[in-house]
């Protein structure tokens, strides 16, 4: 299959921002690993930290079947890099610069989870519109199972909007983290063995 060459074009961008979004999280565990105590090590944290990594690097491999689209438009380059831009954007909110009026990461995340868990709902809608744009073939191949991520994370992000509690919060986090990771490690091995 030859790659379009406005698709190669579009793939630099998008590697640029999913590059980032990586370096935040990396750049963000590092310093927590420096200076645990400064900003605050928790596991609500940590859980949210790992679930992003396995998200935007699993997303930007998917990113490959961007290939497939035969025709670009400058509409769908937008929709692409503001997909990106979002996943970036929730990668920030875990790492921001200043949470000095917070005390912590987890204070800044649980005090301005409206921020976080509304970037969550916003990326996996997101991902309705980026499967379509794959075709019909991509809807197949994911079958039910992603209706049912779906579903699961826009009420793991509704949940996260409304809950306050602390404890509420480390058992929505754990969930989201194991159900995250067998979620991409299933589909993986299910569709590189096909």
């Amino acid at each position: 299959m030859d790659t379009d060459p406005v698709y190669l074009h579009i793939r630099v961008v998008l590697s640029i921002i999913l590059g980032l979004s990586i370096t935040t999280l990396l750049r963000g565990l590092a310093g927590i690993i420096e200076h645990p105590r400064r900003r605050g090590c928790s596991l609500i944290h940590l859980c949210w930290v790992v679930w992003a990594l396995i998200s935007v690097v699993t997303f930007w491999w998917w990113e490959f079947r961007l290939g497939e689209v035969r025709q670009w438009t400058f509409e769908l380059y937008l929709f692409v890099i503001a997909y990106c831009a979002s996943w970036y954007l929730l990668c920030v909110l875990l790492f921001p610069d200043d949470v000095r009026e917070f005390g912590s990461y987890e204070n800044y995340l649980l005090q301005r989870r409206g921020g976080f868990f509304g970037m969550l709902a916003l990326v996996t809608l997101l991902d309705l519109v980026d499967t379509a744009i794959k075709g019909h073939s991509r809807w197949q191949m994911l079958g039910d199972a992603y209706w049912v991520h779906t579903v699961v994370m826009l009420g793991i992000a509704g949940l996260g909007f409304a809950l306050r509690q602390r404890r509420a919060h480390l058992v929505l986090a754990l969930i989201a983290l194991a159900y995250q990771a067998s979620y991409f490690l299933l589909e993986y091995f299910t569709l590189a063995s096909d």
